[in-house]
């Protein structure tokens, strides 16, 4: 009895010696498979990281290529001068020299959804000392203005309004500003209402930056239907195509002078500053630019020559 108790514990020793060694194996390779799985991982994040660096170079070499083309080739269109500094793509440059051809009266600005204060097309303005008013109504982005920008706020060179912007309260909200003077500068970006907010804005700014629908080209005259409250949904087309703008903007007295070579902003300078300063004829046809949004989606280039004399055709 004592032989076969003793021959049964030796099996059950044996038993979990067979275990551990066997869960010492499962560890061992549980190891060297997570020592793979990093290795593994840090070839992917290289391999992205290359990747993102082909991605912006091939970026360049489209932008490069994209403005050898002879149409913008005179020194009167704007596409050339565009630059990033705060604004999403090359806004801050086209603005800065719009503003270096037609001068600036009393430096300031409104800019309808400011964004979060460290990117949109009105900061490196308020940088350089202009003063300005900037509505936003989503919270987080007024809490980081707020924080970013507090000095600024604090000695009243920027104006913060909290509110969604609606037909009905557009002019009571510049007005409240209380600008003497011309407002230079009116940026307006709330990828929705932006056409119908314009159609009854009664200020009279010197320019005027408005995002446009960059899938409709021209003769389109596509306008997003009005909406009372905020979709939220960004993905949807939003705002109006720029033959739209053109059209509805050239009956309040502006013409268009040029646009992002993105495409994705246009830019109006009230005809009474123009002149010969810009790039005529002042139609969407001449400065159309197609949705190159390479900054963030190099899937997305594109190429729109337009017509050599940047006129639409003929009618039959």
């Amino acid at each position: 009895m004592f032989r076969r108790a003793l021959a049964s514990w030796r099996g059950v020793r044996q038993s979990l010696m067979n275990a551990e060694g066997s869960l010492t194996r499962l560890t061992e390779l549980a190891e060297a498979a997570a020592e793979r799985q990093i290795a593994a991982q840090n070839r992917l994040d290289m391999q992205i990281h290359f990747l993102r660096q082909m991605e912006l170079h091939v970026a360049r070499l489209e932008y490069q290529a994209a403005l050898s083309n002879p149409r913008y080739a005179s020194p009167l269109r704007l596409e050339r001068f565009g630059r990033k500094h705060f604004s999403q793509n090359d806004e801050d440059g086209i603005l800065a020299e719009i503003f270096r051809r037609i001068g600036a009266e009393a430096q300031t600005f409104v800019e309808i959804a400011a964004g979060d204060g460290n990117e949109n097309c009105t900061a490196a303005m308020l940088n350089q000392g202009w003063s300005g008013l900037w509505v936003e109504c989503d919270d987080a982005n007024v809490k980081s203005i707020r924080s970013r920008w507090s000095n600024e706020i604090a000695s009243g060179q920027l104006q913060v309004a909290s509110t969604y912007v609606r037909r009905e309260t557009i002019n009571d909200i510049i007005a409240s500003a209380g600008f003497k003077g011309e407002i230079d500068l009116l940026v307006m970006d709330i990828d929705s209402n932006d056409y119908h907010l314009l159609n009854v804005m009664e200020a009279k700014p010197r320019v005027l930056c408005v995002e446009y629908f960059g899938r409709e080209a021209p003769p389109s005259r596509w306008v997003m239907p009005y909406e009372e409250e905020p979709m939220g949904d960004w993905s949807r087309p939003t705002g109006a195509s720029l033959q739209a703008y053109e059209e509805l903007l050239a009956e309040k007295g502006y013409l268009l002078v040029g646009t992002t070579i993105a495409g994705m902003n246009s830019f109006f300078v009230r005809s009474d500053l123009v002149q010969d300063k810009f790039q005529a004829p002042f139609t969407a046809y001449n400065h159309y630019n197609p949705p190159r949004y390479w900054y963030q989606n190099f899937g997305m280039i594109t190429a729109w020559n337009g017509p050599a004399d940047g006129k639409p055709p003929k009618k039959e």
